[in-house]
């Protein structure tokens, strides 16, 4: 399975780390307005647009998937590796850091493929009976749930 992993490393989410599984999404849409995937703080992120940039997802010839990422006309720009973004987007690859906006919030960008349970032999396949979607997974380092509504 292929996954985007999303590791904040300033603004409101610093710390935090969100994974979105490719084959649960076509697109990826950043900002700070309420419908966005990738979503900002809409007073503490100000830097960010309320619909920033886009990552779309596109077949490449040798039947992988690129990712690109492409500015939605943002007032504040996106800088991929501090070099602000071309006009027609840039292919994403792992270790990219992206940043929405000068002095805007900044991720680190991972891609990962985990091997699908179909390639595992039959007596390692985990048996599931029931599961449960959810379209992104965010993770706190460092403190629980219960910390932080205290």
């Amino acid at each position: 399975m292929l996954r985007l992993i999303f590791r904040h490393l300033s603004g409101s989410r610093r710390g935090t780390i969100e994974v979105y599984p490719a084959s649960r999404f076509q697109s990826l849409t950043i900002g700070r307005d309420p419908g966005s995937d990738l979503r900002f703080h809409p007073e503490i992120d100000s830097v960010v647009s309320r619909h920033h940039a886009l990552i779309e997802w596109r077949p490449s010839d040798e039947a992988m998937t690129r990712f690109v990422l492409i500015d939605l006309l943002s007032s504040n720009g996106t800088l991929l590796n501090s070099v602000p973004l071309a006009s027609e987007g840039q292919e994403l690859k792992t270790g990219d850091r992206i940043q929405f906006g000068r002095g805007g919030p900044d991720v680190l960008l991972e891609i990962d493929e985990l091997p699908d349970l179909q390639d595992l032999p039959d007596a390692g396949k985990p048996r599931v009976s029931q599961t449960q979607e959810m379209p992104a997974v965010t993770v706190l380092s460092g403190r629980s749930v219960r910390q932080r509504e205290s």
